[in-house]
Formats: C-alpha cells, sequence, structure tokens
C-alpha cells in the first residue's frame, strides 16, 4: 500500500513539476520532510524510552542514500541530454522520485505522531493500520 501511494504521488510530482517547471523545488521539501521525520522519530522513541543511537544512525544513513539516489536521477538526466539531445523528461522524473519519497516521509511523520500520543483523527489511525497491514507488518515491526 505504502509503495502504491509512493507510486501516485511519485507520477503526480513529476506532472505538476512538468505543468509547472519546478524542477528542484521537491528535493528541497523532501529535505524538510526528512528533517520533520528525523525530529518527530527522536521524540516519539524518546517518549516511548526506545532512544536507542544505532537506530537513530541507520534512519539517518537511510535517509542520505534517498538524497543520493534522487541526486543520481537528476545527474542521469542532465547527461542524457547534454550528450545525447535525449531530454528524459527535463528533470522532472527526479522531482517525481522526491515527490513518492515526501509521501513515504509524511506517513512515517504521522505514525510518529501516534507513537508520541499526539491526537490524530480516527480515520488518520485507520488509514495507517491499512498501510501497515498492507505491508505485512505487525504492531511492533512498524515501530
Amino acid at each position: 500500500m505504502e509503495n502504491k501511494i509512493a507510486l501516485v504521488a511519485g507520477v503526480a510530482g513529476a506532472v505538476i513539476s512538468y505543468m509547472f517547471d519546478w524542477v528542484g523545488v521537491a528535493v528541497t521539501a523532501l529535505l524538510f520532510f526528512m528533517l520533520a521525520d528525523y525530529v518527530t522519530g527522536l521524540i516519539a522513541a524518546g517518549i516511548q524510552r526506545e532512544l536507542n543511537s544505532r537506530i537513530g544512525l541507520n534512519g539517518f544513513a537511510r535517509k542520505m542514500y534517498i538524497l543520493i539516489l534522487i541526486g543520481s536521477i537528476y545527474v542521469l538526466e542532465f547527461v542524457a541530454l547534454y550528450y545525447t539531445d535525449f531530454d528524459i523528461f527535463g528533470g522532472h522524473i527526479g522531482d517525481g522520485a522526491a515527490f513518492a519519497y515526501i509521501a513515504i516521509e509524511f506517513i512515517s511523520i504521522t505514525e510518529n505522531g501516534v507513537k508520541m500520543g499526539a491526537p490524530m483523527p480516527p480515520y488518520v489511525k485507520n488509514l495507517l493500520k491499512i498501510v501497515r497491514d498492507k505491508a505485512g507488518l505487525n504492531e511492533e515491526e512498524a515501530k
């Protein structure tokens, strides 16, 4: 389910980026969402007394990998255009990938809010439960 949400967000993000010629703006938004997810994750872990430096470092490393991956997509698009005059959607595929990860980060931020005990509308909690169930995660694995 999370992959489907990311796919839809990625395609929609690429189309929006193309329509408004916003190449690169999605990465700025992604950086904000990554920071928000990391901070809310630290707060949630602190509240639940599960703060662990190794888990935090692994999360940070995954976020760096995502940024490297998206940067690589932008570079591949640039190289394809520069050396072959083959315009692969003008940099908007990188934006689409960034929007896909923004959707995943937003889901994680919302899950962190639930872990913190923040007030959450019931439909949001139900949506998160559906995403976890579709991903095959139980309550413990989702943490």
